[in-house]
């Protein structure tokens, strides 16, 4: 019976592991850009713009985000992001969506933020990611919407 528990144990413990060791980079959700340095090398970068309180970018190579705060007023930045895909639901609704906020102020200048999304695959699957900058407040994860950029559409 003890080895039968604790081989158990042993495949949980595993399994934990596995599960645990996955990219955060993937992770959906509410997450914060804490990275200083982005990509190297030449990235092309699709920005918003709009906004007086923030600015973002998305590089399809390497599925980069950054984000800045432009206006020192305290309030902490957010990227708003969703990802659709025509292999999940027909690209209806969005396959994956969360946010990336800046809570470090406008003194920190650009922060970063690597995701991983599929690649589109022009003229079999559509794949689209939708993003806009904004401020708002972090431990609620409300954004106000009045500060917000006009979406940005971008093909991975």
């Amino acid at each position: 019976m003890r080895l039968r528990s604790k081989a158990l144990a042993v495949t949980v413990a595993g399994l934990l592991a596995l599960i645990g060791s996955g990219t955060a980079d993937a992770a959906d959700g509410k997450q914060r850009a804490t990275d200083s340095t982005g990509p190297s090398g030449s990235v092309s970068w699709t920005c918003t713009d709009g906004s007086p309180n923030a600015q973002a970018c998305f590089a399809p190579l390497g599925e980069w985000f950054r984000i800045r705060d432009t206006w020192a007023d305290g309030l902490p930045v957010v990227i708003q992001w969703d990802f659709f895909d025509d292999a999940v639901g027909g690209g209806m609704y969005p396959a994956r969506e969360g946010t990336i906020w800046n809570t470090s102020g406008e003194a920190a200048g650009w922060l970063y933020m690597n995701k991983s999304f599929p690649e589109d695959e022009p003229g079999v699957l559509r794949r689209t990611l939708h993003f806009r900058a904004c401020s708002g407040s972090y431990p609620s994860n409300a954004i106000s919407e009045s500060t917000c950029s006009e979406w940005k559409v971008v093909r991975t």
